[in-house]
């Protein structure tokens, strides 16, 4: 699987017309990162259609976007032209809430699937809580015969939903971010290659760019001394990432985590003095 990842720089968005204009130049640059070949999948960061912040949080009435709105409309017609799937982060409203979602489109310009943050951070710098609702579903889809799960920025931070999607066959997460750097972001690398390791699959952990964001990170399955993590900078950066079946079944077969794991944790006491 060939996946194009790109780590964008994200403009001021106060208004639909500042966020089609932004989505009209990141359009220009997806077309270029693409003139080598077409990859099977382009990932884009969390809220990719627009400003992070309370000030954009603020100017949601003109940025969110129902599933058949500008948004999508523009990311469906260059998933299109360009013959891949899309997966893109927006603002969507549905049912009289918004949500942080990760949207994919395929490359017949169709719904391939919606995930909905679960966890909506209210600390350090988010203030996600205040504009956002917690989403109910979970997402494995399936692109270019992978399976593919999705979770968003703060979903990290709890094992059993990537778990979830580990039992559920997933091979790769992708895991759109918007991580500045406040107090969360030193740990953020750690969680990423624990993430990875513990449920031995690949794992996309995707910034945008800038001075005070950045350092995306792209993890195998089984990280060693041949194999370690892929560290983007700070800039905006399209990186070819290439995955392989193979090394999901090596990772497994020498690390034998499914044989040895017990599922009897919850049905054992903790010690206790005679």
């Amino acid at each position: 699987m060939q996946i194009l990842a790109g780590q964008i720089a994200i403009p001021r968005t106060r208004s639909r017309e500042e966020q089609l204009g932004h989505l009209r130049h990141l359009a220009e640059r997806m077309r270029a990162a693409c003139a080598r070949g077409t990859p099977d999948l382009i990932v884009l960061p969390e809220l990719a259609a627009q400003e992070y912040g309370d000030d954009a949080f603020a100017c949601l009435e003109g940025l969110d976007d129902d599933l058949a709105g500008p948004v999508v409309a523009t990311f469906a017609e260059l998933a299109r032209e360009l013959g891949t799937t899309i997966a893109f982060g927006m603002a969507r409203r549905a049912d009289g809430r918004r949500h942080i979602s990760q949207v994919l489109v395929g490359p017949d310009g169709r719904l391939a699937g919606v995930y909905d943050k679960l966890h909506c951070a209210q600390f350090g710098a988010s203030g996600e809580a205040a504009h956002f609702s917690p989403g109910e579903r979970l997402l494995v889809t399936e692109v270019a015969g992978w399976r593919v799960g999705v979770v968003i920025c703060y979903d990290l931070r709890f094992p059993e939903l990537a778990r979830r999607l580990a039992d559920a066959g997933a091979e790769l997460v992708l895991h759109p971010v918007a991580f500045t750097r406040d107090f969360s972001f030193a740990s953020w690398h750690a969680f990423v290659t624990t993430r990875a390791m513990e449920n031995q699959l690949y794992w996309l952990s995707l910034n945008r760019a800038g001075e005070e964001w950045g350092q995306s990170l792209f993890c195998p399955p089984l990280v060693d001394d041949d194999h370690p993590p892929l560290a983007f900078g700070s800039d905006e950066q399209w990186r070819w990432l290439t995955l392989e079946k193979p090394a999901l079944t090596a990772a497994r077969a020498r690390l034998p985590l499914s044989r040895d794991r017990r599922d009897d944790l919850e049905d054992l006491r903790f010690w206790r003095p005679d």
